[in-house]
């Protein structure tokens, strides 16, 4: 009887501290605009403790030892510094600024909000070398995509490995892979992280920079796109802790490397559609701008991405065991 009343009197201490936080905890009001919900800016920084400062064309957001600046009527914030692409641009409603939904739910609280519960076991790594063999990729005066993924994907693969992680690598040799047969090993191998590595290429060739992609959420639009997609695959089980690795990585390769910014973007990409584990697809630079593929072609500079990376990772799963 005595266990009893103890128990009872633990119950009922849960409840009421549940009911305490419940009612500390702000209400975030919520506005509809070309037919999806959006939540109250305001509301949502009280929610994470946060300051709200209203400035000439910007908010700024403070707190908990983030600065986090959104623009009214733009896709793109910055969260400590690093360019990040919402799904949906904020909107004005009765004088009040509101931010998607989805973006509510997808996006702020996964990188201001705790992360306790996106808490997993990290152990094995999967790098993925992307392209290989027939598949040449992106192509630069003097150097190759597919070889610079695996140079890097090896040095990254060391480091790693010297930290206590386990990694398995899509390749380890020029050899031709589908994109199905690598989300597939990233199956077979149950690995607890999902990493793509590409270089990028574009027509000007003044373009560079390094940007960094997870996976779309259902109902939103990719980030080089207007047009929303309902369909749920499999990696958007991922979705929240996607968000966070996706920008680990990017802070991480940015503060080492010093390279152009050019953001967290989503997209659906094969390889993230269909992998079993958070993942995210990095594109190091720009092989069709000369700089950057000189420095691709140097091994000091390959060392600063691996560098990133693995600290990217690090961080990321240090993040969720605090």
């Amino acid at each position: 009887m005595k266990r009893f009343r103890i128990f009872l009197t633990w119950v009922l201490l849960v409840l009421a501290a549940g009911a305490e936080l419940a009612a500390a905890a702000p209400n975030i009001r919520t506005a509809w605009a070309y037919g999806r919900a959006y939540s109250n800016l305001y509301d949502m920084t009280r929610r994470f403790g946060l300051q709200l400062r209203v400035g000439k064309g910007r908010y700024d957001v403070t707190g908990n030892g983030s600065r986090m600046v959104l623009y009214p009527d733009k896709r793109y914030m910055f969260l400590n510094g690093v360019r990040v692409n919402q799904c949906f641009s904020p909107v004005m409603k009765g004088g009040a600024t509101y931010v998607s939904r989805t973006d509510y739910t997808k996006t702020f609280t996964p990188l201001l909000g705790s992360k306790r519960a996106y808490k997993h076991p990290v152990g094995t790594i999967f790098l993925d070398c992307g392209h290989g063999g027939k598949d040449q990729g992106a192509a630069g005066k003097f150097s190759k995509e597919k070889n610079i993924t695996l140079r890097l994907g090896r040095r990254l693969a060391a480091i790693l490995r010297s930290c206590g992680y386990k990694v398995v690598m899509s390749r380890n040799s020029d050899v031709f892979l589908s994109l199905e047969r690598r989300a597939a090993l990233q199956a077979s191998t149950r690995s607890d992280l999902f990493i793509s590595l590409h270089v990028n290429s574009a027509g000007d060739r003044s373009v560079s920079g390094i940007e960094t992609y997870c996976m779309t959420p259902a109902g939103a639009p990719s980030s080089n796109s207007t047009k929303a997609d309902a369909r749920t695959y499999n990696g958007n089980r991922y979705d929240s802790n996607n968000i966070i690795l996706a920008w680990n990585l990017q802070h991480s390769m940015l503060s080492r490397t010093k390279a152009a910014d050019r953001g967290v973007k989503r997209a659906r990409f094969q390889v993230l559609r269909d992998i079993r584990c958070p993942g995210a697809l990095v594109e190091i630079g720009f092989i069709s701008n000369a700089a950057e593929e000189r420095n691709l072609g140097s091994a000091a500079y390959i060392e600063k991405l691996a560098r990133g990376l693995a600290e990217g990772i690090l961080n990321y799963h240090r993040s969720l065991s605090k």
